[in-house]
Formats: C-alpha cells, sequence, structure tokens
C-alpha cells in the first residue's frame, strides 16, 4: 500500500479520472483518491509495478503526484534444507540479519519452514534465496513451499498468483544467468 499526493485536481471528475487510470495499470489492486486532502491511497504489487510507474501515471494523466509513505511488504515461506543444529540457525539467522530489505524472519524447527517478511522494492524473492545460500556457501538450499497445502483460508487465489510470480522470477533469474 502506498499513499500518494495528487495535485491540480479541481473537481470529482478529476478525482474519477485518476482513480480509472490507476486502477488500469497493471499490478494495482485498488485505488481510492480524496479530493479534499488531495491523497491517493494505491494498494498494488511491487513485483508488477514500482511506485514510480504509479507516479509517472498520474503525472501523464496531467496532475502532480509524489510518494508520501509506503507500506509495502511482501512475505515468503520457503522450505530450508541443510539445518540441523542450533548452530545452522543461527548461522541463518545472521545471514538474513544482513540482507538489506529483509523486515523480520522466523525459522519453524518442525516443518523446517523459513517464513521471510521483505521489502520487495529493496529485495527481490530471488535475491533472498541467492543471499541466503551463497552466504551459508552452499550449506542450506531453499525451495518454495505449496501454498495449497498451507491454505486454510480464502485468500488461495491470491496466494497461488504470488506463487507462480514466486516460481517465475525463479526461472527468469536462472535462464538470464
Amino acid at each position: 500500500m502506498g499513499q500518494f499526493t495528487i495535485g491540480g485536481m479541481t473537481c470529482a471528475a478529476c478525482v474519477n479520472s485518476v482513480e480509472g487510470i490507476l486502477r488500469d495499470l497493471p499490478g494495482v489492486k485498488r485505488a481510492v483518491v480524496a479530493l479534499a486532502t488531495s491523497l491517493g491511497e494505491v494498494e498494488y504489487d511491487p513485483i508488477v509495478i514500482s511506485k514510480d510507474d504509479i507516479v509517472n501515471a498520474i503525472e501523464d494523466a496531467g496532475f502532480d503526484a509524489s510518494l508520501v509513505q509506503s507500506s509495502q511488504h511482501d512475505k515468503i515461506v520457503l522450505g530450508v534444507a541443510g539445518i540441523f543444529s542450533e548452530v545452522d540457525v543461527q548461522l541463518l539467522e545472521g545471514i538474513l540479519s544482513m540482507l538489506k530489505g529483509v523486515r523480520q524472519f522466523r525459522y519453524h524447527w518442525i516443518s523446517s519452514e523459513l517464513e521471510v517478511l521483505f521489502d520487495p522494492e529493496v529485495l527481490g524473492s530471488r535475491s533472498l534465496v541467492d543471499g541466503v545460500e551463497g552466504g551459508s556457501n552452499g550449506k542450506f538450499k531453499l525451495y518454495p513451499i505449496n501454498p495449497y497445502s498451507r491454505m486454510t483460508s480464502k485468500d488461495v487465489g491470491e496466494t497461488s498468483v504470488m506463487f507462480r510470480l514466486f516460481l517465475s522470477s525463479l526461472f527468469l533469474s536462472v535462464s538470464i544467468s
């Protein structure tokens, strides 16, 4: 979610125009614009579209725009192979602590799953995996967890899209390398 200032709006038609432009952008899930405050709240997928793309789209429509704040973060759950002791967990935690963009993480012993909350505009999922595997000199191997085996709510559709995007990013970065 990002909050943007939008200058130059004078009427409800301007608000409708900006909201329509934002909603038509790929990766934008929701956009709400308020004339009285000259603010727009945009929920977007930072893997598909950046905050700069959003600002540019608003400006291309003839309005002034800038990012006020962003609360974007993403969560990924990965399986981890290669952890056999508390020392291994400490090594993993040390590596994650050094990666720019990692906000929070938790390793689950029983399931060998790693949950990472990260800023996707600073760190991509592929870079996260490469950082952990490289930082451990190959000791740890990370692999995607099928979200369907973990789902108990109505978020299956959104999670399956994120899982496919993650897998695509893995395959794209491998084919580019």
